[in-house]
């Protein structure tokens, strides 16, 4: 996922255990999260070629069985890909290689865009994905390739939260994955967790903050994974009407609200279609979300939830 990630999670110790026993669980929470990451990576990463992802991609045109995570992911991409016009479309890597960005971030000196690339441009009911529940197998349409990117390391850390919470109990934490954050808590006591939204082009400088108790949020930016040239600045969010980078007057935007995966999608769909064009989105189809919004000229807008979002009495602020 090229990202660092950090988790906090607070859970009920025997109070009789010594030093050395919290400290010898408090590592094996960490081997956890490290391994759930790391396997999300090597399943999910476009860039290994041996990722079920990528497997996927060469069967483009066949039905190929799938794992439960990925069949599950696909679904909720999907899914998104209808509530959102078309905006969200995992569908791009084509596009993506063509700009350039072919191989993991690390190597953006190396990024050789393709100027001749001419991507069919993407309709918001074009299907290119067959989904057969009974035998959770995938048939891709042929000429079709998917990048999961953002929305799988969203999701990642919603699962893995989810299960943190339910099945080991563990009572207030927080799980970030690169800016994908999701924060719950289930105590009665303490204070919300503060998220500062960086400033895109001062990062030493936080303009503002989200402070959530039970909730998600996330940043796409077209600032943060950029690289130069010949024909220009490319970034690495594709607008599917055009299939290339986005040219949208939005340079960063910030979405927190109940689920982090939604953040993470209704992010990328401001920062492509736009302030207006994708608050309105936002506002019809995602009423409980809020958001901050940085556009090309610096200036820095706050999109308000027209439905407050509460979760076990605590609101999200």
């Amino acid at each position: 996922m090229n990202t660092d990630v950090e988790a906090q999670l607070i859970h009920q110790l025997n109070p009789l255990s010594d030093s050395a026993k919290t400290e010898a669980e408090a590592g094996d929470f960490a081997a956890l999260v490290k391994d759930w990451f790391e396997d999300m990576e090597t399943r999910l990463s476009r860039f290994n070629a041996g990722s079920e992802l990528s497997r996927l991609n060469r069967a483009a045109g066949s039905w190929m069985l799938v794992s439960d995570i990925l069949f599950e992911l696909l679904a909720e991409a999907e899914a998104y890909r209808l509530r959102t016009d078309g905006f969200f479309n995992a569908n791009v890597l084509a596009a993506l290689h063509a700009a350039g960005y072919g191989q993991s971030f690390e190597h953006a000196g190396q990024f050789k865009p393709d100027a001749h690339f001419q991507g069919e441009i993407l309709r918001p009911d074009e299907l290119f994905l067959e989904m057969d529940t009974r035998m959770k197998a995938v048939r891709l349409s042929s000429g079709a390739q998917l990048d999961l990117g953002g929305i799988a390391k969203s999701w990642s850390v919603r699962r893995l939260s989810e299960w943190l919470r339910r099945k080991r109990g563990i009572k207030k934490g927080l799980i970030n994955a690169g800016g994908d954050a999701m924060v719950w808590d289930d105590c009665t006591d303490g204070g919300p967790a503060e998220l500062r939204i960086q400033n895109p082009w001062d990062t030493s400088c936080s303009d503002a903050a989200i402070c959530l108790y039970n909730g998600g949020v996330a940043t796409s930016s077209t600032l943060g994974r950029s690289w130069k040239t010949p024909h220009g600045v490319y970034h690495h969010l594709i607008d599917p009407r055009e299939m290339k980078p986005s040219g949208s007057d939005v340079a960063q935007c910030t979405i927190a609200g109940p689920d982090v995966t939604a953040c993470e999608v209704w992010a990328k769909v401001v920062c492509i279609a736009g302030l207006k064009l994708g608050t309105a989105m936002l506002a019809e189809h995602a009423p409980s979300y809020e958001g901050y919004i940085y556009k090309l000229d610096r200036s820095l807008y706050r999109h308000q939830a027209a439905v407050p979002q509460k979760t076990n009495g605590r609101y999200i602020n």
